[in-house]
């Protein structure tokens, strides 16, 4: 599976290159970086979540998810730096929820929620991303799942972000239709305790000591 995916990231890669280079030559400026991140869009055939149960899950948000997002994010850069000496950007596989059908599709059936879309961030390119909440959601809440992002940005060297939507009137069960690449997203749970008295002491993400880890 892995040397499949490989192969099939070097052609890609390879011809962006090729297409980068001539964009760059026409235009008159020098040619930057091939950035191989796996972004997918609403349309059937576009998505993260698909790939990763052809790998071999039986549905996103399984258990082996994460390890299997991690294995095509290997994959992808691996091939993709044999092809191209000028590799940048953000480099990896984007998880939003509301614009990969796969993605959509299992959250709506129960099969992923926000604290396996949390684990898998430690993998992807980016964190959190376009996962609609009900609109009752106390602003605590919300910074509180920011702060579990960051933290896991600042523990492991990477991009993390955050685009949670909170809904007016939508509670969960219900849908959200965005349109366009923006796509559709069921309403995710939140956990039902709080942390109002953790968001209240307030300060920031410390600089982890990184030499002294387990």
């Amino acid at each position: 599976m892995a040397e499949t995916i490989k192969k099939a990231a070097f052609k890609v890669t390879r011809m962006g290159q090729l297409v980068g280079t001539m964009a760059a030559e026409r235009l008159g400026v020098p040619f930057g970086i091939v950035d191989l991140s796996l972004a997918p869009t609403p349309a059937v055939g576009d998505s993260v979540g698909r790939i990763l149960e052809e790998i071999g899950v039986e549905r996103v948000g399984t258990h082996g998810t994460t390890a299997a997002l991690f294995l095509l994010n290997d994959a992808v850069k691996k091939g993709g730096m044999m092809a191209c000496s000028h590799v940048g950007g953000l480099s990896g596989s984007f998880i939003p929820v509301s614009e990969d059908i796969g993605m959509i599709e299992a959250a709506g059936m129960g099969a992923i929620g926000l604290d396996k879309l949390e684990a898998m961030t430690a993998i992807c390119s980016v964190g959190l991303d376009m996962i609609a909440l009900p609109g009752s959601t106390s602003a605590e809440t919300l910074a509180a799942i920011i702060a579990d992002e960051a933290a896991i940005g600042v523990m492991n060297h990477k991009t993390t972000a955050v685009r949670l939507i909170p809904v007016p009137g939508k509670e969960v069960g219900d849908e959200v239709e965005f349109g366009g690449l923006l796509g559709r997203a069921p309403i995710l749970a939140t956990s039902r305790f709080g942390s109002s008295d953790f968001v209240a002491r307030g300060g920031h993400i410390p600089a982890p000591v990184h030499a002294f880890k387990n």
